[in-house]
């Protein structure tokens, strides 16, 4: 009796696994079939469903985990899947000059993430400006007008003033000194007062790096909502991109304040800020809102390397 019951047993599971079989093997075979032919995809680690390869970064620094994969799959180009985003790895020298240097005009468009979109007016900028005649536009007024020889020349004696207090506050002190940090607080006094000049106050200053500040430090490492982009459930439980968004409305605010000051001082250009208004007022070919981002978009790819700061760890951001 106990026998056939084991053998009724075996039975069902058997048939259970062929009935699954059989409902699944047409679906894969399917799966395949639809697969465009010809892909000649680069070599990457093994992947689980929904989340992709990001379990293989867990505990570990990613720039160690790439470099062991080019070693081990002894390939240029490593394919990892972040979430719902594809991301190819270039690990060797020739990968990374055909793809910056050769390829320069394929590649050279930033893919516009909720945290960019947040951050900027869709890229309204320079640094994360889609490729194309405004960023042309853009880059043209940043090289003639920011860093040509006349307004790096203009700055020269603020650059002076900054160096003579940064050598003497290392002479001054009594014991050891972070050096990175001074010169990082030199580096970002120089960038602001080409940026937005000394006319707009301490206070006004201090609010606007605050605000720059509170953006690098929650554009920090990986964002849900930048790996699951068509996710309305991430996007709803995304804390991080709700703050990166409240804040971009409060540093819009901020930058209208600065604009409004520069307005309102004549007609004298002493930094970018009253240059943009210049080619705003002559040709009309500038909107504040571009204004804001070219001035916050600069700012922040100079703080990027200082401000919160967090040297070799990788945080995601819910």
């Amino acid at each position: 009796m106990a026998q056939q019951q084991d053998e009724d047993v075996i039975m069902y599971y058997r048939n259970c696994l062929l009935l699954a079989a059989a409902l699944l093997l047409p679906l894969l075979l399917l799966k395949r079939l639809r697969r465009p032919r010809g892909e000649n995809l680069p070599p990457g680690p093994w992947r689980l469903p929904v989340i992709g390869s990001l379990h293989h970064l867990v505990g570990r620094l990613p720039h160690r985990f790439m470099r062991d994969l080019a070693r081990r799959y002894d390939a240029p180009l490593i394919l990892l899947r972040l979430g719902e985003l594809d991301v190819v790895v270039a690990s060797s020298a020739d990968a990374a000059r055909e793809i910056l240097k050769t390829q320069d005009a394929v590649f050279a468009t930033r893919m516009q993430t909720p945290t960019i979109r947040a951050l900027t007016v869709d890229g309204a900028g320079i640094a994360l400006a889609p490729h194309g005649e405004h960023w042309r536009h853009a880059r043209k007024l940043g090289v003639t007008e920011l860093l040509g020889a006349r307004p790096v020349q203009s700055l020269r004696g603020s650059r002076e003033a900054g160096v003579a207090a940064l050598v003497a506050s290392i002479a001054s002190a009594s014991g050891p000194v972070n050096v990175s940090s001074l010169l990082s607080t030199y580096i970002i006094d120089v960038a602001v007062r080409a940026l937005v000049g000394d006319r707009i106050g301490d206070d006004l200053r201090g609010e606007f790096l605050e605000r720059l500040g509170e953006g690098v430090r929650l554009a920090t490492g990986f964002g849900l909502a930048d790996l699951f982009p068509s996710s309305r459930l991430v996007r709803a439980f995304s804390g991080s991109l709700g703050r990166l968004e409240a804040l971009g409305r409060e540093t819009s605010r901020v930058m209208d304040r600065i604009i409004d000051k520069h307005q309102h001082a004549g007609d004298e250009e002493k930094d970018f800020v009253d240059v943009m208004l210049r080619i705003q007022k002559n040709d009309g070919s500038l909107h504040a809102g571009t204004m804001r981002a070219m001035i916050t978009v600069r700012e922040i790819t100079s703080t990027m390397h200082y401000i919160h700061r967090k040297q070799n760890v990788y945080v995601i951001r819910v």
